[in-house]
């Protein structure tokens, strides 16, 4: 629970005042899931003396404000508060919950949100699009005030919290996963044959083949729909262009159709953009993968 608190002798944990961001948000929710309950103060001006846990204001331990301030990652993204944080008590927190794979599940999860929090809350990314595109950041932010609005800022905050702190559960949920998945496809990938990866039942795959750089174009396993999927790996993480696509002669056609096409006996479906094919058989699926190489 938190419970934030006028006097700075109640408080155990300081941030800032004023428009809150991801950064602080969600070392609020983590404080919160690490400690239970979270006496914190917001202030305007505070100078971190050590005495309590500040985060993002202070000058301390947890704030990134500093002149000549330069903890970063190897990927040049630099810690804010949120960031901070997680490298100090993410591994405690990681053990209070009883995960088997700490080290690996710590990475994933700096990977999957806290990075992405400490890039912009740091100015060190941005999206150009020509729609809106919204963010964990953004969607925090939404939690503010709005000009005309007479709302109390602490209760912005709070609520801005609950809402991370759902995200949050998410995201450790995930993390957890990937590690597992990555443990599985590490291991199916000591059979992959022609850049092929063959799979006996769906396993999230994606993030663990560009996470452990497989050398893979294909993977094909049983479909929920019956018969076998083949799905092309992308030229990069979450990204919708193959590596090698599917013939482009077959896009869009389905059944009889991409049967005739493509000579395949029990072929079924193929997707438009060339990165999905479909047969009734895994021999068939694989013909098809062949036809396209």
């Amino acid at each position: 629970m938190v419970t934030i608190v006028k006097n700075i002798e109640e408080a155990d944990y300081v941030t800032h005042a004023g428009n809150f961001h991801a950064d602080d948000v969600l070392g609020t929710v983590f404080l919160e899931k690490l400690y239970d309950n979270v006496k914190l103060i917001r202030l305007k001006e505070y100078k971190d003396d050590g005495r309590k846990i500040a985060y993002d204001i202070g000058l301390g331990k947890f704030d990134h404000h500093q002149a000549g301030y330069n903890k970063k990652r190897e990927n040049g993204i630099h810690y804010c508060g949120f960031g901070l944080l997680w490298q100090e008590y993410g591994r405690d927190y990681l053990k209070k919950i009883n995960v088997d794979d700490i080290e690996k599940t710590f990475k994933v999860f700096d990977y999957l949100l806290v990075n992405m929090i400490d890039a912009f809350d740091n100015g060190e990314y941005s999206i150009n699009s020509d729609f809106n595109i919204y963010t964990v950041s953004g969607l925090i932010e939404l939690f503010r005030a709005k000009f005309d609005e007479d709302k109390d800022e602490n209760e912005c905050f709070l609520e801005a919290v609950k809402f991370g702190s759902i995200i949050f559960d998410l995201v450790i949920k995930e993390a957890i996963s990937k590690v597992k998945q990555i443990n599985i496809i590490k291991d199916k990938a000591k059979n992959v044959k022609d850049k092929i990866l063959i799979l006996d039942e769906f396993v999230p795959y994606e993030y663990a083949i560009f996470k452990l750089n497989l050398e893979v174009d294909f993977v094909v396993y049983p479909s929920t729909r019956g018969g076998y999927a083949a799905h092309t790996v992308s030229t990069y993480y979450k990204g919708f262009t193959p590596r090698v696509p599917f013939n482009k002669n077959w896009a869009g056609l389905r059944d009889e159709e991409l049967q005739k096409v493509s000579g395949i006996k029990t072929a079924k479906f193929c997707h438009n953009k060339l990165f999905l094919v479909t047969a009734e058989t895994k021999e068939d699926v694989l013909k098809l993968i062949y036809l396209s190489k």
